[in-house]
């Protein structure tokens, strides 16, 4: 298993309009995210700032699949709400947050 974090800010006071643009994801979004080999992926908020983990198989099936924008209106929209979003210049999504901790159980 692969995984990735995320971390973006948004203009303030657009939390919740974040929240309404994932309720629900737009289809073709979560098939693409499908498609790239995402298996588990949740978003957080808390207040303007938004985190991501997601889990995946192989970088190589996100670089063909998430390269490529299926639903441009949406994404314009997230974009647009976004006050700080720093792309990643190895895969085409936000830029991985280091990880610092992990527990697996015992």
């Amino acid at each position: 298993m692969k995984q990735a974090a995320f971390h973006l800010v948004l203009k303030p006071g657009m939390g919740q309009r974040y929240v309404d643009l994932h309720s629900p994801v737009p289809p073709e979004i979560s098939q693409q995210l499908s498609h790239a080999g995402i298996y588990n992926f949740s978003i957080f908020c808390d207040g303007d700032h938004i985190f991501g983990v997601l889990n995946y198989e192989d970088e190589s099936q996100i670089k063909e699949f998430l390269g490529k924008d299926v639903s441009p209106t949406w994404t314009k929209e997230i974009i647009s709400i976004c006050d700080y979003r720093e792309v990643d210049s190895e895969l085409p999504l936000l830029k991985r947050l280091t990880r610092v901790f992990r527990f697996e159980g015992i």
